[in-house]
């Protein structure tokens, strides 16, 4: 049983570095330099996949591994769903059944369907938020397992490899329930086209899954998607990889114990991706054509992401290559710290300025402080010239809205109270009674008509008192 082991690794070991030769790998294979870490990267995925699947020969690509207790019409890329990561692009979280063995396969080496055999997992040592091809077209999406690279095009074309779901769905947790049937993925093949596929970051063995922008398929789908932050498990000869926990080979040794002892955590941001409205669809790749990056490439391939703290040895050397300078470190390192620093230390900044001077071989550290000091003056006077109209500008405005209340509401109230009551209430009275005295007078000499006739000569007599 031992021999047989160290047999099988060893073969596995060959196996890999023959499928990394038949990949492509940018630099160049140097078996001396590469069989360390192969040997160790081959041991470590063995001893994480012995419990779950069986090891088969299988030419060309050596000795290859296929799950055991999977549905017949199993394949890989379908229990589970698509989240989005700044780091790395389109990240595959695996489901609860698959999650013991999901975390290498799924991130670690390429698929191959072979008729008597089913799917079957090449190994690799490079890692990947997913390996896969990446199919756009009308509202739906699709993908589908990237083989190993002399497959590529018959794949690419074959419809049974292919999942596919609506646009809408496709950061949705409960993928699965979305998948177009099976009878219709034909009708998809012809109707998308492969936009995307994983990209390489120089110097690196570390890829990025750009895939569909998030930005035009919330524009287009008019729904919200929100990034993740994920700490994905790696072995021990992975590096670069943004928060990931490594796995030790003692922690392999139980199955099922993966989960409890290092869970991948999976965490939403509560920041909304900002949609991108009216874009152009993305233009389909042509045969043999690397993935794209896009407008907005994962913050790996820009080199923000940080070294891994888990494996010292491998942050400094990979570091500051993902940048693509041809960069040692210093080369990378050294613009950040004056930018940041300059403002805090000045003693960093007194440093750096004499050798740009002319004066510096006359008495090197002493005139160095001199050179400063004058220079540190003068920010004083600046900041007390400041504040002064500062201060000065706010007593105009309580002068301004002093005087407006008095004018406004002084003159207003006597024009229009006073009129009314003379002019409405004056009239009326003298009109009315006037007219009724007049009436009596005319009315007196009907009253003396009893009387005798008057003479002639004779007086009138005089009104009653």
């Amino acid at each position: 049983m031992i021999n047989q082991s160290i047999v099988r690794r060893l073969l596995l070991g060959v196996a890999t570095g023959f499928a990394l030769a038949v990949a492509g790998v940018s630099a160049p294979i140097v078996a001396g330099a590469l069989t360390p870490v192969i040997a160790q990267t081959s041991d470590d995925m063995a001893a994480a996949l012995d419990a779950y699947g069986h090891w088969v020969s299988h030419a060309p690509y050596g000795e290859v591994w296929v799950p055991d207790g999977v549905p017949p019409d199993w394949q890989p890329y379908e229990y589970g769903h698509w989240v989005y990561t700044d780091d790395w692009g389109w990240y595959w979280v695996s489901d609860d059944q698959e999650d013991d063995w999901g975390w290498v396969v799924y991130h670690y080496g390429r698929w191959a369907h072979d008729p008597r055999l089913g799917w079957f997992w090449v190994p690799g040592d490079e890692w990947a938020p997913a390996w896969v091809d990446w199919r756009y077209g009308g509202d739906d999406i699709g993908w589908a397992p990237l083989p190993p690279d002399d497959l590529v095009d018959a794949y690419d074309d074959n419809a049974e490899y292919w999942s596919f779901v609506p646009l809408r769905y496709i950061g949705e947790p409960e993928l699965r329930r979305y998948y177009v049937p099976r009878d219709r993925r034909t009708v998809l093949l012809r109707d998308t086209r492969i936009i995307n596929r994983p990209v390489h970051i120089e110097g690196r063995r570390l890829w990025v899954n750009p895939g569909l922008a998030p930005g035009f398929i919330s524009g287009r789908t008019h729904m919200p998607l929100h990034s993740y932050n994920v700490r994905p498990r790696v072995f021990g000869g992975t590096s670069g990889v943004q928060g990931a926990v490594t796995i030790r080979r003692d922690e392999l040794r139980n199955k099922g114990d993966i989960r409890r002892v290092a869970p991948v955590t999976i965490q939403r941001t509560t920041t909304a991706i900002a949609p991108i409205v009216g874009a152009p669809p993305p233009k389909p790749l042509g045969k043999g054509e690397h993935g794209q990056l896009g407008s907005h490439p994962p913050r790996a391939v820009q080199g923000i992401v940080t070294p891994q703290p888990q494996t010292p040895a491998g942050p400094a050397p990979k570091g500051p290559a993902v940048i693509q300078h041809n960069g040692p470190a210093p080369v990378v390192t050294s613009p950040p710290p004056p930018k940041v620093q300059t403002p805090e230390r000045h003693e960093e900044r007194r440093v750096v300025t004499p050798p740009g001077g002319a004066g510096a071989p006359a008495g090197g550290p002493s005139p160095q402080p001199n050179v400063v000091h004058p220079v540190s003056p003068p920010p004083p006077p600046k900041q007390p010239t400041p504040p002064p109209p500062v201060h000065a500008a706010p007593p105009p405005p309580p002068v301004v809205h002093a005087p407006p209340p008095p004018v406004v509401h002084a003159p207003p109230p006597p024009p229009v109270h006073t009129p009314p009551p003379a002019a409405v209430h004056a009239p009326p009275p003298p009109a009315v009674h006037a007219p009724p005295p007049p009436p009596p007078p005319p009315k007196a000499p009907p009253a003396s008509s009893n009387r005798p006739p008057r003479k002639p000569d004779e007086k009138p007599p005089e009104p009653p008192k």
